[in-house]
């Protein structure tokens, strides 16, 4: 079954042009045809009603849980290559509301504006990989930011994963004891170079709390999938 983030309206449902393009051209859309649309983190089951113009009517909402009990920030240095994108598309399946790229004192890649086309692609992966995966919500990619500007952000848990500590500072599994549901979590990870100890103390100054992503040191990718994977595997525990 076809999956559409889309607006209802009247018992209808209204997906974008691109989408609609997929649906009749590329996918052969036809009456009757059953389809998933995804609003505002709420799930429901329609069906094509006619071609054209298309009109797919809403019957009935379907009770599945898509996204994580915990709300997950992942805030992830600017990288090289395409590894930007592979956390964008897979942080995305694993659960991650929203993705905050950033530069720090190490990072090679420093954009020259807030916003450019590699931050349009970044947001056109995470709709996608939404899509693709059937999540109820779009992850949100923000603007650019600096690593001075991380330190105002708020969260229930704010982690900070410093290869500096690597095997001697709390593990995430144990910083995530406790957990309730509801409580947001922001995760900062680091560039190629890694933090350096200035951003340390500063992020620990504001609240971060060290954690340690194991006895090896990860490169950056890896890290950002390896806590959304952990992050996403404990909010979703005990869960049919």
């Amino acid at each position: 079954m076809q999956h559409y983030f889309g607006h209802i309206e009247g018992g209808y449902a209204c997906i974008d042009d691109g989408d609609a393009h997929h649906l009749l051209n590329v996918r052969r859309g036809e009456i009757g045809e059953k389809l998933e649309i995804a609003e505002g983190e709420e799930l429901f089951l329609a069906e094509i009603e006619s071609i054209d113009p298309l009109r797919i009517r809403i019957l009935e909402k379907i009770e599945k849980k898509r996204e994580l009990d915990n709300p997950l920030l992942l805030a992830f240095a600017l990288l090289k290559s395409d590894h930007n994108e592979l956390i964008a598309l897979k942080g995305t399946e694993l659960g991650v509301s929203t993705f905050i790229p950033f530069t720090s004192n190490r990072t090679i890649v420093k954009p020259k504006e807030k916003e450019d086309n590699k931050l349009l692609r970044l947001r056109k992966i995470a709709s996608e990989a939404a899509n693709q995966c059937r999540r109820t919500s779009i992850p949100e990619v923000t603007s650019y930011s600096s690593f001075q500007e991380l330190m105002s952000l708020k969260a229930d848990r704010k982690l900070f994963a410093y290869e500096g500590e690597a095997g001697s500072s709390a593990s995430l599994l144990s910083s995530m004891a406790n957990l309730q549901k509801g409580e947001s979590i922001l995760v900062l990870i680091g560039p190629e170079g890694g933090f350096s100890e200035k951003e340390a103390k500063m992020a620990q100054e504001n609240g971060f709390a060290f954690v340690s992503l194991g006895r090896r040191i990860l490169r950056a990718e890896t890290a950002a999938l390896y806590c959304a994977s952990i992050i996403g595997a404990i909010s979703e525990e005990g869960e049919e």
